[in-house]
């Protein structure tokens, strides 16, 4: 059984820490939500990095290799979406609030 490293443990804090401020970057930057979905599998794969060490390591193993390439493709893809909306200049992802007319 692989041992509980505090390296991996600190890594696993320092991740979490600007992810748990995800949803106020997200309420004020629409734009930034693609990549959201990338930033939850690197979160993940920290975290099965750290679980690894307790139980059922060869699962958390395979999950954590399984969510680093979730996150490449999820960046990839999520970069190729933002780079189509710059070039359109259509605004896709909307706001649900409605717009004021007369502002």
């Amino acid at each position: 059984m692989p041992e509980f490293e505090i390296l991996e443990f600190i890594a696993l804090l320092i991740i979490i820490c600007p992810f748990s401020f995800a949803y106020y970057i997200i309420k004020r930057r629409k734009d930034m939500f693609p990549l959201l979905p990338g930033a939850t599998f690197l979160v993940l794969s920290f975290l099965c990095t750290n679980l690894e060490a307790f139980a059922a390591p060869d699962a958390f193993n395979f999950m954590e290799h399984l969510f680093i390439m979730l996150a490449g493709i999820s960046f990839l893809v999520a970069m190729i979406f933002m780079h189509y909306i710059k070039i359109s200049k259509k605004p896709v992802i909307l706001s649900k609030s409605p717009k004021k007319e007369g502002w």
